[in-house]
């Protein structure tokens, strides 16, 4: 059924910019045709140009939208599955029905107007989503107890923010731009997407809700207060995911992903054992894969199952360790994706995470302790890596012991640094 209106001429308009650009090679116009499709049933949900609209045309949305959200969920599920089968990688799909189902969550809260409700369910589960992630990421580990902690004190702030929801309001809203600014999420880097997608938006998001809901009774919001929020939030996110669009991976070099080989085969690319996902720069060089069997990469013996990335030059840049591995006399922690490696253009070792306490040098550099090393990490100056010169010579590490070093006395988990003559570096800390 076709309604001849504002919003149908809009909408006509939108799609023949959107060949227009086609016919240009633009390649963004996809997004012009999904504006134009889906402009008058979200218009309709957001209620906004009811006047356009009967009650015919709403419960047809709703319904063919619901159809419309499960048919994608299940393929999306399924192809995740099915690529999963064959060892390719999901391709960002769990991410994408992650954010759907999430969306759906947390718009259904909403649109039953209970916004104080609401505000505290999204912050609750942040605090769950973000424990059960580190616990899926560190295992058994005093990262897993660390993340249930975390995940129990954001927990806990939700339900504060029933009885102090003005409060927790501000709050919220400093804690989403202080992260903006503490991770430099206006540069919109590929590795800030999750950050913007699951923290940011769920947290300004609750911000908003516990806004609407401060007052005693939530039915006080006026429609225009209400309307003036959420089209706050519509507009700072459409101008969010514009600037990304635009600026987004601008300093990151371009690269395509393809399968290695099919069904877990391990092949040779550009004289690397390769399994899974690869991944290639503009120039045809390999960019990154997963090891199908130890190799070595600029000298170094690397175990199966290492994620290794290289520069566009070909030199081995950073890699993820399968597992504890001994690399230029220094065991350096391995578990998962958890820990990079990093080593300079001549192949000598850059950061290492320690997996037991060395003397390297003559120095006594600690271990990496998860628990230790974030909570140095908030407090700015200490992140828990050992960093060396591309000469070897230690360049930053923290301290084992309590130990003297030119004359100058330091405590155990001091920071000490060095230059590129082994003399000592500023003061301690």
């Amino acid at each position: 059924m076709f309604k001849r209106d504002k919003i149908f001429y809009f909408a006509c308009g939108l799609c023949c910019v959107g060949v227009a650009l086609a016919v240009m090679g633009y390649e963004f116009v996809l997004l012009l045709f999904v504006a134009a499709y889906l402009l008058r049933p979200a218009l309709h949900e957001f209620g906004i140009a009811r006047q356009y609209a009967d009650e015919r045309q709403l419960t047809i949305h709703s319904r063919s939208g619901n159809i419309g959200f499960i048919v994608i969920i299940l393929a999306a599920a399924g192809f995740a599955l099915w690529k999963a089968s064959r060892g390719e990688s999901s391709g960002g799909l769990p991410e994408l029905i992650f954010i759907g189902l999430a969306a759906k969550a947390i718009t259904g809260l909403i649109m039953v107007g209970e916004y104080r409700k609401a505000g505290v369910v999204i912050i609750s589960a942040v605090g769950v989503f973000l424990a059960l992630f580190i616990i899926a990421e560190g295992g058994f580990s005093v990262a897993s107890i660390f993340g249930i902690v975390v995940g129990g004190i954001i927990v806990g702030l939700g339900q504060l923010a029933r009885k102090f929801p003005k409060a927790m309001a501000f709050l919220l809203a400093a804690v989403a731009t202080g992260a903006i600014f503490a991770f430099d999420l206006y540069d919109f880097r590929e590795v800030g997407t999750g950050l913007w997608l699951l923290f940011i938006t769920p947290v300004v998001t609750a911000s908003a809700c516990l806004f609407l809901g401060r007052g005693d009774r939530e039915e006080e919001v006026s429609p225009r207060l209400r309307a003036g929020v959420f089209g706050t939030l519509g507009a700072g996110a459409a101008v969010v995911f514009t600037l990304a669009m635009i600026f987004g991976g601008r300093n990151e070099p371009i690269t395509s992903r393809m399968t290695a080989a099919p069904d877990g085969k391990v092949v040779e690319i550009q004289d690397i054992s390769c399994v899974g996902s690869v991944e290639y720069y503009q120039n045809g060089k390999l960019t990154s894969c997963t090891l199908g069997r130890e190799d070595t990469l600029s000298g170094q013996p690397l175990p199966a199952g290492t994620v290794v990335h290289l520069t566009s030059d070909g030199y081995l840049d950073w890699c993820f360790l399968k597992q504890n591995t001994e690399i230029q006399g220094h065991l350096c922690r391995g578990e998962k994706d958890g820990f990079m490696t990093g080593f300079h253009p001549n192949g000598q070792l850059k950061t290492a995470w320690l997996a037991q306490d060395e003397i390297i040098q003559g120095i006594p550099c600690a271990k990496f302790q998860f628990l230790s090393a974030l909570l140095n990490w908030v407090a700015g100056y200490k992140d828990g890596s050992t960093v060396f010169y591309e000469n070897g010579l230690l360049r930053y590490c923290e301290l084992s012991e309590n130990f003297t070093i030119e004359g100058q006395r330091f405590k155990r988990g001091d920071a000490v640094r060095f230059d590129r003559d082994g003399k000592l570096v500023g003061d301690k800390k």
